[in-house]
């Protein structure tokens, strides 16, 4: 097992830390539901959480259930770099989706028959249309268009990777349940390198968050201690050696 150095584990906790700071001031702010700085804190928020799931899971050492949450972690981040970045045109993608999911939950109540859940779903489904501009229609979100609009590619890498052998039920990452003599060997190398990685993932995807985050509630403090975590975080990953 490659376990994190001491040097890593402080920086992860430091991180950990900055992140609890941020929120703490993020609790405090009021506004619109339909500003993005909102939206920034109640995607930060659920970093947070994420991260605290994340931590929780991984000190047990139940690492498939910890992969599970750090993807939810990393789709966070990419949705906070994206609000960062594009601003209305984020808030107007998450409304998009949320009418596409509605009309999604719709056909399937209809399918089991449960007609008083189609009649609430259809009218909420009213009700966000109503919320959308002229010509805009329902769309879920696309990752990798989200990635490409907060300029955070590295994140739709993680979370490409976690869904293939991890998070979701593949054909690749239920294998990794299945012992046998010619398995064992790189399902154990995988899990090693695991160990040590996705907690330095964990704590690049809460990176990212901060930086964004800490510009849309104007906590530039934040922001500089981030991007000395940065700097730290990438020192760190120059050392790395697979003995």
């Amino acid at each position: 097992m490659i376990d994190p150095t001491h040097d890593e584990l402080v920086l992860y906790d430091e991180i950990s830390e900055l992140g609890d700071k941020t929120w703490n001031i993020s609790a405090n702010i009021e506004g619109l539901n339909t500003d993005p700085k909102m939206y920034s804190i109640m995607l930060f928020k659920r970093l947070c959480t994420n991260q605290r799931g994340y931590t929780a899971l991984w000190k047990l050492g139940l690492n498939l259930e910890a992969n599970i949450v750090l993807r939810s972690a990393v789709e966070t981040a990419i949705c906070i770099a994206a609000n960062f970045k594009i601003r209305e045109e984020f808030v107007l993608l998450m409304r998009r989706d949320a009418t596409f999911t509605v009309a999604r939950q719709i056909i399937m109540h209809r399918e089991s028959g449960d007609q008083n859940l189609v009649r609430e779903g259809e009218s909420t489904l009213r009700f966000l249309q109503s919320k959308l501009p002229d010509g805009a229609k329902p769309a879920k979100l696309d990752w990798r268009d989200l990635s490409e609009k907060g300029d955070v590619a590295e994140l739709y890498v993680y979370h490409r990777m976690l869904s293939s052998v991890s998070s979701h039920v593949t054909g690749l990452s239920i294998l990794r349940g299945v012992s046998n003599e010619r398995l064992d060997a790189g399902q154990a190398e995988i899990r090693d390198l695991e160990r040590k990685m996705h907690l330095m993932m964990m704590a690049g995807a809460l990176l990212q968050g901060i930086r964004y985050h800490s510009v849309m509630i104007e906590a530039y403090e934040g922001l500089k201690a981030a991007e000395a975590f940065t700097d730290r975080l990438a020192d760190i990953s120059m050392k790395w050696t697979w003995a």
